[in-house]
């Protein structure tokens, strides 16, 4: 069984941890979370086994038997009920408690109520399942998986990813030595635990071109351990002034797939995955996107930047979403100049900052537009019109410089995320960033405040319950194991 990763969004693991420690009389607690288990497997990396929470129930007074500050005895017949619901919902348990005056680690004792939970939940809901056990002590989540097959053998997990700004990650595997010549310089400026933490994460790039090549590259170099490339398109010689790593030799070539050779050649400690399909029409490309922790939108396709600013919140992810715009207009001499240019950083996370819809980067009117210019690549303007549809987005001429520099102040914001760095003035906003490439300013849009957002505002997707993936019978219905 593969480590896993589990996740949590900021108000689970707050309201976990405000009931655990707030026993009136220091003793311990439990609490269940049920956990959707996303176990997917990606062509060129190692399968992905994510665990990632949709429901805390702190335990009734009624189901305990007896607790002190270095023990918890509970019933099993009151929590049959619970079980069930795994099974119609298929979800998985997790048992969490803390240990107030305990040891540090899982006890004895831990594994006895562990194994007598599996045992029951696997009579009822079959072998085939897992169980998650989590321990709060000393301010640190431990956590690991079982399976009903084996139940005595614990298997650690990856780490513990708590969705807050900054991010909090918790057990994931440190150096035992000092860090490579490679990761020396990142590890003097953060610490060693900042590089530990990004190697534990798994980053998908969605686009491979301007932004995204130099964006992966970069984060692989830095330590990033799992990358997953997602682009279905060709090289096109119009690409070379700009992308990362091709090569007039590679037009034609899919970029996703040279650009994961290029990645391998350097030499760093990184495993690629790629994908040459849209998420919005491939379920396995969807998939591989679900798999990640963090995803990192680097597509002009609105219809790709929908799927993923619903995945942000289905799939528990931070998103981060890199975009170019300005203004180009002839000077005096009749050539063409630069009115305005800007790169644009989005950080989404699901329970802060505003969606992409009410940041002004996606539009409902765009996303029509260009499915039925998919439909009918050479349809007018007029006709566009004709159906009270437009194109949208920014005049964005793709000049390396400036896509680079986008990209790699996109990956500063990920560090920033994983050890805060930054002192934000009050007139920018931490969600949404422009650089400034003229007129050498940062600067921040103003907030749409779409109070009836189903997004961000209301967040009708939050973990939402899938039949088909995101709930689009396009993309199908996910299998346990995909």
């Amino acid at each position: 069984m593969n480590a896993a990763r589990l996740t949590l969004l900021g108000s689970q693991h707050d309201e976990l941890v405000n009931y655990l420690e707030a026993h009136p009389e220091g003793n311990e607690r439990a609490a269940i979370v049920l956990f959707r288990r996303l176990h997917i497997s990606v062509d060129g990396l190692p399968d992905s086994d994510r665990y990632i929470a949709q429901d805390v129930i702190p335990f009734d007074e009624a189901w305990i038997n007896s607790s002190s500050p270095t023990h918890f005895d509970f019933k099993l017949a009151p929590l049959r009920e619970i079980f069930r619901r795994c099974e119609e919902e298929k979800l998985v348990f997790g048992f969490i408690h803390n240990h107030p005056e305990g040891p540090d680690e899982f006890s004895i004792k831990d594994d006895e109520n562990e194994i007598t939970l599996l045992r029951a939940i696997s009579n009822r809901n079959g072998k085939d399942i897992t169980f998650v056990a989590m321990l709060w002590a000393n301010n640190v989540w431990k956590a690991r998986v079982r399976a009903a097959a084996m139940p005595e053998n614990t298997v650690p997990v990856r780490h513990t990813l708590v969705t807050t700004d900054p991010l909090k990650i918790y057990g994931y595997k440190e150096s035992s030595e000092d860090h490579s010549e490679t990761h020396k310089r990142g590890a003097a400026a953060f610490g060693q635990p900042f590089v530990d933490m990004l190697q534990s994460l798994r980053v998908g790039v969605v686009g491979t071109g301007g932004t995204g090549s130099p964006f992966a590259t970069l984060g692989a170099r830095a330590g990033i351990s799992e990358l997953v490339l997602i682009d279905d398109d060709d090289l096109a010689l119009s690409n070379l002034n700009r992308v990362r790593g091709l090569k007039r030799g590679d037009v034609g070539d899919k970029k996703a797939r040279k650009l994961k050779d290029f990645i391998d050649d350097i030499g760093v400690s990184v495993k690629v995955g790629v994908c040459e399909s849209k998420i919005d029409s491939d379920p396995n490309a969807l998939d591989a996107l679900a798999s990640c922790d963090v995803v990192v939108g680097c597509t002009d396709d609105f219809i790709g930047r929908d799927v993923m600013n619903i995945a942000l919140y289905a799939y528990a992810q931070l998103y981060i979403d890199l975009g170019l715009g300005g203004r180009v207009m002839d000077d005096k001499t009749g050539q063409p100049g630069l009115r305005y240019h800007f790169g644009r950083i989005s950080t989404i996370l699901p329970e802060s900052g505003e969606c992409l819809f009410c940041q002004g980067v996606i539009h409902e009117k765009w996303i029509q537009t260009q499915l039925l210019k998919r439909e009918n690549p050479n349809i007018t303007k007029e006709e566009l019109k004709e159906r009270y549809l437009e194109d949208g987005g920014e005049e964005a001429p793709g000049v390396g410089p400036f896509t680079s520099a986008t990209a790699d102040f996109a990956l500063a914001t990920l560090f920033d995320l994983i050890k805060p760095y930054r002192r934000y003035p009050p007139v920018l906003r931490k969600d949404m960033i422009q650089v400034d490439f003229v007129n050498m300013e940062f600067r921040s849009r103003q907030t749409k405040s779409d109070n009836e957002c189903p997004y961000c505002r209301h967040r009708k997707f939050l973990l939402m319950k899938e039949t088909y993936r995101l709930k689009r019978p396009v993309l199908g219905k996910r299998d346990e194991y995909v």
